[in-house]
């Protein structure tokens, strides 16, 4: 266990930089800006997620595109779309035009709010944003574990040109499953290699709840323009309980920026 907080420190020690870059968020660092980022959903890691939004928080976001695998495969098309808003105890979160219009008809998209209602996915991030970006519509989607390469391209090709650079896209996903700490940390080595380098190609190897979406947000950031995204907290069930689990699930939050020159 300590060898494995040790692990938690080190990558913890770029969190210096990373408050440099989260000033991007209101303006205080020309020049850089905070596409978004990866950030677990189960409810156990909701201190992790916390701080994720905590660091990135802003009032000029306009609009979260909040990607997340469909846990229970209940969409009917390839992806699904939540078009309705959401009552939150900070306010009330409206879903963006995109997503009311469930993709400008694009027949690879539904519109299926009934859907998103246990979702965890999407549900535990939905309070999250709702307070820390207080200016931003929302756009839920989740997509099917079979979605085709083709698919990610149209999905790519119409989100780039519908976002603006108050946008943020958050995919909200969970590392290895059901392992024991140490086959976690060999697996999760690998696994945040192709995160943190942006390759999309290779996510279908990897111990991940969230390939489909991981490959479609992976195609977004390198065409925004992020060269490499960088972890900021790496745990697994026995890091966060304190105690060790023998079947666990790993976590990792993850920032992706843009530094023009």
């Amino acid at each position: 266990m300590a060898a494995r907080r040790e692990r938690f420190v080190a990558l913890s020690s770029g969190l210096l930089l990373f408050s440099l870059l989260a000033a991007a968020c209101t303006g205080a660092e020309a020049g850089t800006r905070i596409l978004g980022g990866i950030v677990p959903h189960h409810g156990l890691a909701q201190g992790m997620i916390v701080r994720f939004y905590e660091r990135i928080a802003s009032d000029r976001v306009r609009r979260v595109w909040l990607l997340s695998p469909d846990h229970f495969k209940r969409a009917k098309n390839y992806a699904a779309v939540c078009d309705e808003d959401w009552q939150t105890t900070d306010r009330a979160l409206e879903a963006d035009i995109v997503a009311k219009s469930a993709f400008s008809g694009m027949n690879v998209v539904e519109a299926n709010a009934r859907l998103f209602a246990e979702e965890h996915g999407i549900t535990i991030h939905i309070p999250l944003i709702a307070r820390y970006f207080p200016n931003a519509t929302v756009v839920p989607m989740v997509l099917k574990p079979d979605t085709p390469d083709i698919v990610l391209l149209m999905l790519k090709n119409y989100m780039l040109g519908a976002m603006s650079e108050d946008d943020v896209i958050i995919l909200s996903m969970d590392l290895s499953h059901y392992k024991t700490p140490e086959a976690m940390a060999a697996e999760d080595k690998r696994t945040l290699e192709v995160l943190t380098n942006i390759e999309p190609m290779k996510t279908e190897r990897l111990d991940i709840d969230a390939r489909r979406a991981a490959s479609l947000v992976l195609r977004l950031f390198r065409e925004l323009g992020a060269s490499s995204g960088i972890v900021l907290e790496h745990m697994d069930s026995s890091d966060i309980l304190g105690y060790r689990v023998e079947s666990g699930t790993s976590y990792a939050t993850a920032l992706f920026v843009r530094v023009d020159q």
